[in-house]
């Protein structure tokens, strides 16, 4: 049995919004081809809308000044156990901590009553996963976190004293710009904008290693606003992936997020991966190329095999 069934998919959110929108007022057909195209894919529109059109699916009723819901009030879509018992699984996460305080954790727990959850943090035995994660339970770590998002949503500065993996400390006024969790490491790093001076140098700043934060008083302007939005710098690596352990589908799941082309060269009998990915995004999907070992290897370009060598040599520093 599936986790989710097809009826709760984007498909019948997509008419579920055009019948909302019906109860408010008379939509045109441009005004329900706009509602589904916002909820479904674009090849969609041209099976949902003459359906509702037609009268096929009978949810809406056609008048002079327009298409209006054929039913009051909407029927709700109630949870099944089994996605009642995956949300459960899912609160139970030390991360869920970091979005929600106790109060709020305990009242959502009460709303999903006489289930059990789907599985437990004890039912994985995680073993390439960094030893020193970052600890989502300590109090300090939460408010840390809710601190930079605060920040990130309110395009706010904070003032920082954060201590390096060297022991070298940095102080001063950040304007933190995104969160990015390291599956591989457990842990959250924030990307940040320092000013110096005329110019503006970024920082990957480890949650864990922040000594102290706190909103700053300081207020850019809305010429400095402009100068601190970055504009996206976008890369390519080319990747060969070889049949062995899996290592294919596996990297379809590391890679899900990257925008991706993947071709089969019959010739090496191995895939083609080429990812491009944001500048900002380098650290951690060199990370993640490295978690494959021999079974992948980079192609290219020059500037990521040398950051793939770069780290390999300094872990086997470490272990010689």
């Amino acid at each position: 049995m599936e986790l989710f069934s097809e009826i709760y998919s984007s498909y019948y959110r997509a008419v579920e919004a055009v019948l909302r929108k019906a109860q408010e007022k008379p939509l045109s057909s441009e005004e329900i081809r706009k509602a589904l195209s916002d909820y479904a894919f674009s090849e969609s529109i041209f099976t949902i809308l003459p359906k509702l059109q037609s009268g096929t699916w009978p949810l809406l009723r056609k008048t002079e000044s327009g298409y209006t819901a054929a039913c009051a009030p909407l029927p709700e879509n109630p949870l099944s156990d089994l996605q009642k018992s995956w949300l459960l699984a899912i609160l139970n996460d030390p991360r869920i901590r970091l979005f929600f305080d106790s109060t709020e954790l305990d009242a959502l727990r009460q709303s999903l009553p006489n289930v059990d959850p789907l599985y437990r943090q004890k039912d994985f035995y995680l073993f390439d996963e960094a030893l020193d994660s970052d600890d989502y339970e300590d109090s300090d770590y939460q408010n840390r976190f809710r601190t930079i998002l605060a920040a990130i949503r309110g395009k706010s500065a904070l003032s920082i004293q954060y201590e390096g993996g060297k022991g070298r400390r940095v102080n001063g006024v950040f304007w933190p710009l995104k969160l990015e969790f390291s599956q591989k490491d457990d842990k959250f790093r924030a990307h940040c904008y320092r000013k110096t001076g005329n110019r503006k140098v970024l920082y990957t700043l480890n949650l864990g290693r922040i000594k102290s934060i706190e909103p700053a008083r300081q207020i850019l302007t809305e010429t400095e606003m402009d100068h601190f939005n970055p504009t996206p710098r976008f890369r390519q690596v080319i990747l060969e992936i070889s049949k062995e352990r899996n290592a294919l589908e596996r990297s379809m799941v590391q890679f899900a997020h990257f925008e991706k082309r993947t071709e089969y060269n019959e010739s090496t009998d191995k895939y083609i991966c080429t990812i491009r990915y944001n500048v900002m995004d380098e650290t951690e999907l060199v990370i993640r190329v490295l978690s494959f070992g021999p079974t992948v290897r980079v192609l290219g370009p020059e500037t990521f095999i040398q950051e793939i060598r770069s780290r390999v040599q300094k872990q086997y520093m470490l272990i010689t």
